[in-house]
């Protein structure tokens, strides 16, 4: 009897009876009770030792089932918590891409490129690997690659020329050349190396790129070679663009590709092909503009006390003129197409064509002011149509409007014929950071915010907004034979050798003699020049630059073009 007492007296009522204020007789797992009327039966007690995660009730023998729901617990538990950063994440996505803060994305994708090398991607990995595998390596390699080539990152150069162990190239998407466009055959005979993809070039281009970034960035410090020696940095540069083009594909062209006379539907539709294919022309001409700029060129020379060659004067102002306004017809071939580009590079690639316009606006001359300055318009509203999806592209066409401002402040037109070594004002840290990719979209002191005060005194100011004001001289014209009238007693000819550039005169239409930029002296030449009909000078460039039967000069402007 007394045995029975204790258990009668820890006896508890389930939980439905409790809430029902009925008797329970207290059986357990089931009361009779529950069990009479088919309703779920459960003690309180039970309810609470279930709730614990870190304690079991089933018997020590039995400890499986317990560790398992403590991890599965546990691995919810973790889930949860990423889910709630990347949902913090995606809800910062507009205010990332927004805060202009190239610098701290340069460290992050230099620690990628790092821990890229680390994980052995930068060499090929073998045969026998998964393909797979194989690929999504490659593109993490070289999408890193390419990422910091274009933001001008100096980690290392590739030789491209050699057989190094680099990772094979990404897969890249299939040419839109339709079937029934044929090729020429004859162009592809001559063509060195098999075609490995538009991604592929886009990468090589992108390795002359950055040398030519890391080129301007010297701000044209003093050298002891001039930029017309075989052994400079310029004419090394120049070598590896031209090297390039060998090694260009035909297919992938400017002319064969036919981007003009393809409807718009086919154009949309093939945007993983024409994204690369457009970045490929546009830095291509970029290229040439950025190293042949006669901004950084005037830098250049300023500490040469020599005469500067003709042919290097006539070289540059060649490269400048053709491929710049390449890139102008390129912005109208898009506009007429309504062709919507979405590369935000793009718009830097206008910018510095936009600043070369700009600094040939402020001449003399009404119609040569007035051709620029619609040149260089263009080029800003090209800029500001990357302001919607990419808004810090539209810091970039603010920082280009306030460098115009600031040259039109300090340069004061003249009715007097133009002076061979006018200076003309340009606030340099304006104009670099339109220049160097890094800074061009930078939020102002953003960089400065990255270290601590110790560092802070000695870092850049950059976008801080102090002025760098230098005065340089514009780059005096080649002489050209134009309008030369054979035999005419009205010719209004070009005096060759008629003035010595270093005596600042020319003929007023911006044509200066043979002597170049510097020399001493007046010019020994025979003062009559040699006189051309147009036919007869269409008879010598025939001649002398026999165009293939493909560039024959039918047509549009952009049929034309090398790549």
């Amino acid at each position: 009897m007394s045995s029975e007492r204790p258990a009668k007296r820890v006896r508890q009522a389930c939980e439905p009876c409790r809430r029902k204020k009925s008797r329970c007789p207290g059986e357990k797992p089931v009361c009779s009770h529950c069990s009479r009327l088919r309703q779920n039966c459960y003690y309180a007690e039970e309810r609470h030792e279930s709730e614990r995660p870190l304690r079991s009730v089933s018997p020590p023998s039995q400890p499986q089932p317990t560790i398992a729901s403590t991890n599965d617990r546990r691995l919810e538990d973790r889930l949860k918590f990423l889910e709630t950063q990347l949902a913090e994440v995606l809800a910062n996505q507009e205010s990332v891409s927004r805060n202009g803060n190239t610098r701290r994305a340069s460290i992050h994708s230099s620690l990628a490129m790092s821990l890229a090398h680390n994980a052995g991607l930068m060499s090929e990995i073998p045969a026998t690997t998964n393909p797979q595998v194989k690929e999504e390596r490659r593109r993490c390699f070289w999408s890193l690659f390419l990422l910091k080539r274009l933001h001008g990152a100096d980690f290392m150069v590739l030789d491209f020329s050699t057989e190094d162990n680099f990772p094979w190239y990404p897969e890249s998407t299939n040419d839109p050349i339709t079937p029934n466009q044929s090729r020429d055959g004859s162009m592809e005979t001559s063509e060195c190396s098999t075609e490995r993809g538009i991604i592929a070039y886009a990468i090589q281009l992108s390795e002359v790129w950055f040398k030519i970034t890391r080129y301007a960035w010297r701000r044209g410090k003093p050298s002891n070679l001039p930029p017309w020696s075989l052994q400079s940095e310029y004419s090394t540069i120049m070598a590896q663009q031209m090297d390039f083009e060998t090694r260009m594909p035909y297919a992938y062209r400017f002319k064969p590709a036919k981007f003009s006379q393809r409807p718009l539907e086919e154009l949309n539709a093939s945007r993983n092909y024409w994204g690369p294919w457009l970045l490929v022309q546009f830095l291509y001409h970029t290229n040439l503009c950025l190293l042949n700029h006669p901004l950084l060129l005037s830098l250049r020379l300023r500490n040469f006390k020599c005469v500067i060659p003709e042919i290097f004067l006539q070289h540059t102002a060649d490269l400048i003129a053709s491929h710049a306004s390449w890139i102008i017809n390129f912005i109208d071939m898009l506009e007429a197409k309504q062709f919507k580009v979405t590369d935000p590079f793009l718009g830097h690639c206008v910018a510095i064509i936009a600043t070369i316009y700009l600094q040939e606006s402020f001449v003399d001359d009404p119609s040569t002011r007035r051709e620029k300055h619609d040149n260089f318009d263009k080029c800003l509203q090209f800029i500001r149509g990357f302001s919607t999806q990419w808004p810090h592209v539209g810091r970039i066409a603010e920082k280009l409007e306030g460098l115009s401002v600031t040259v039109s402040s300090t340069h004061v037109a003249s009715d007097e014929p133009t002076r061979q070594n006018r200076k003309l004002l340009i606030d340099l840290g304006q104009f670099f950071e339109v220049l160097e990719y890094a800074s061009s979209s930078e939020v102002a002191g953003s960089a400065r915010n990255l270290f601590g005060p110790s560092l802070r005194p000695s870092f850049p100011r950059g976008c801080s907004g102090r002025m760098e004001m230098a005065q340089t001289s514009v780059l005096p014209e080649p002489t050209r034979v134009e309008r030369q009238e054979f035999g005419s007693a009205t010719a209004t000819p070009v005096m060759m050798g008629q003035e010595s550039v270093g005596g600042g005169a020319n003929d007023g239409n911006g044509f200066v003699g043979i002597g170049g930029g510097g020399g001493a002296g007046n010019g020994s030449v025979n003062n009559t020049p040699l006189q051309f009909s147009n036919d007869e000078l269409a008879v010598l460039a025939e001649n002398f630059f026999h165009q293939r039967p493909e560039f024959d000069g039918s047509g549009n402007w952009w049929n034309m073009g090398n790549l």
